[in-house]
């Protein structure tokens, strides 16, 4: 038998009979306001016989001709598509799935997530823009397969050790591999998965359950010390600057977060912070982006609505939002507006005034700054939902004009391989992290002029020409 959990303590007959995956990464439970998504497996965990699937074909014994059900899954990578994943959990033989990494990455690309991120919690609607809504002018995400948002009602695994995947198939060639068209007898190779988890139903569900329990705990949890305490609650006009930084996998804890860069504006700002408080009339503050519906600067908008946030809408005077810049062609960076909102003459003038700045910063850098179109909506980004309360002027920055780049958003293949950040063979640890690759001089250069701009937006009127990223801390 082949285990998978955190660990497996026990005497030596059940170390005899299980071998422990140690390199492995769960599918998790994930819940809304209405909704369960995700997986996870049952309190004691769940066990099938192993069945290996590398070709379509192959499903045919799991769904239908196996006399042995239920079967544990181990499924090639490559075959990790919604199809494929719609076929298993329509049928109650299967107890589980481990997906084998496919390696290289599928050339085709793979993508979780949905065509249209975020669709329906934007800014645009029937009542707002109603031809950019629900995607119909550009298909952000055409990779986007939606697994991240489907329930399954087994565990699934990602196996990151190919060493580990060539142990759980070698223990299937030796006992479970059909012969003649029928399967062996027992004993047959078997697989138990543990990520059970105790939500369940929807956040509502969840929290008004486990709210009794917090209640009558006799260690209640308290509130400490945390960001919003240290908040400036001066009446300034502000310019934000927010990272579309959280990020979803269906199999969580692996990659760098995507969207990618979302850590080039805080590396240009301390070049911004070596100058005096007083040369800034105007402040800049950072808000996160969010995977689902937006919800931490939906939570930032209400909270400022409702008078429960030190800083106001009305003390936000424009948005420069950084989105996915790593892979641009040309080394161009699109900056995308919003076209309803600009047919008021007053927010055309300060978007004008804000790509003016943006890219007049691009001088000299090796970063060219060019309008998606004054057709084209929104690309999914924090923005969107600060304009459903306020006609805010601001830009969205991107290394897509239309449909993204990346063709492993939000998967596990969103890796830094695959963004072209590549290191000489041989380098030590040591080398490996003073070594500049390409990736980072070109992040550098977008900080660069993201840094400059933000200084001018913000009121500075000295020269922009000393503002340099360091391409060492990209």
């Amino acid at each position: 038998a082949v285990s998978s959990a955190d660990s497996c303590q026990g005497n030596s007959v059940e170390r005899k009979i299980y071998v422990p995956l140690n390199k492995t990464a769960p599918c998790v439970r994930l819940l809304n306001a209405t909704h369960q998504i995700g997986c996870q497996s049952s309190i004691s965990g769940d066990t099938g016989v192993i069945h290996v699937v590398e070709k379509e074909e192959d499903l045919s014994w799991v769904l239908a001709d196996g006399p042995h059900p239920p079967y544990m899954v181990v499924l090639d990578g490559n075959l990790f598509t919604r199809s494929v994943m719609m076929q298993l959990k329509g049928t109650s033989r299967v107890s589980g799935l481990a997906v084998a990494v496919a390696k290289p990455s599928p050339p085709q690309g793979f993508s979780p997530g949905l065509k249209c991120p975020n669709d329906g919690f934007g800014v645009y609607s029937k009542d707002y823009g109603p031809q950019f809504a629900h995607c119909n002018k550009t298909v952000w995400n055409p990779m986007g397969s939606g697994l991240s948002y489907e329930d399954f009602a087994f565990p699934i695994f990602l196996l990151e050790d190919a060493n580990e995947t060539q142990v759980i198939k070698q223990c299937y060639q030796a006992h479970n591999v059909p012969r003649n068209g029928s399967g062996p007898e027992y004993p047959l190779c078997a697989m138990q998965l543990f990520s059970h988890m105790h939500a369940v139903t929807s956040t509502v569900t969840c929290m008004r359950r486990s709210s009794l329990q917090s209640t009558f705990s006799i260690n209640p949890a308290e509130r400490v010390c945390g960001a919003r305490d240290s908040w400036p609650t001066a009446d300034v006009p502000l310019k934000a600057s927010p990272l579309l930084a959280p990020f979803v996998r269906l199999c969580q804890n692996l990659a760098p977060p995507a969207p990618r860069c979302g850590h080039v504006f805080p590396v240009a700002r301390p070049h911004l912070h070596r100058r005096p408080l007083s040369e800034f009339p105007q402040r800049g503050g950072r808000a996160l982006g969010e995977t689902f519906d937006y919800i931490g600067s939906s939570r930032m908008v209400y909270d400022m609505e409702k008078d429960k946030f030190p800083l106001r809408l009305d003390n936000i005077h424009s948005f420069v939002e950084l989105n996915q810049v790593a892979l641009r062609n040309d080394s161009t960076l699109w900056m995308h507006t919003d076209p309803v909102s600009r047919m008021n003459g007053s927010v055309e003038a300060q978007v004008r005034n804000l790509l003016d700045i943006l890219s007049n910063s691009s001088a000299g850098a090796k970063v060219t700054l060019q309008e998606a179109g004054y057709s084209q909506p929104l690309p999914p980004s924090s923005f969107q939902r600060f304009l459903r309360a306020r006609h805010i002027p601001g830009v969205v920055l991107t290394d897509h004009q239309t449909a993204f780049q990346n063709r492993y958003y939000q998967s596990m293949y969103d890796t830094p391989e695959n963004i072209g950040m590549q290191y000489p063979e041989g380098l030590s640890p040591e080398e490996t992290l003073e070594y500049v690759t390409d990736t980072a001089k070109s992040l550098a250069e977008v900080a660069t002029v993201v840094a400059r701009a933000l200084y001018q937006l913000a009121g500075g009127a000295g020269s922009t020409s000393a503002i340099q990223a360091d391409p060492k801390t990209v």
